[in-house]
């Protein structure tokens, strides 16, 4: 169980005003186990449950919660045929248009260098 675990039951007991000598009592154990069973990385989830019951919780209140992490968005990928070659396509003209740019703006330099007085978009 992790330190989380134990505060959200610890609060949880104080919440519901029971302590810990009745939690013992009802999962069968010496009241001063209590604290090594709370701290202890492997409980079962059959006392968890009995611990939920014992609170009147559903045993997803004594789980830590997932922090809320936007997954980042898959890129797309087509399954119908006709998207695929689409998409296909707009890949090839995108790369085509990159490099296209790219020989365009070597020309303007080249251009510039060697023909210093023309006025070329930079």
């Amino acid at each position: 169980m992790s330190e989380l675990q134990k505060n959200i039951i610890e609060v949880l007991l104080k919440e519901k005003k029971k302590t810990k000598r009745e939690l013992a009592k009802v999962l069968n154990i010496k009241e001063n186990s209590i604290n090594r069973l709370l701290k202890s990385s492997n409980i079962t989830l059959l006392k968890l449950g009995v611990i939920a019951d014992f609170l009147g919780v559903d045993i997803t209140d004594l789980l830590p919660k997932k922090e809320s992490v936007q997954e980042p968005e898959e890129e797309y990928q087509p399954t119908n045929p006709a998207d695929v070659t689409t998409q296909l396509t707009i890949n090839n003209l995108s790369e085509a248009l990159n490099r296209n740019s790219k020989t365009i703006d070597n020309l303007v330099r080249i251009i510039s260098e060697n023909y210093p007085n023309r006025n070329l978009p930079k």
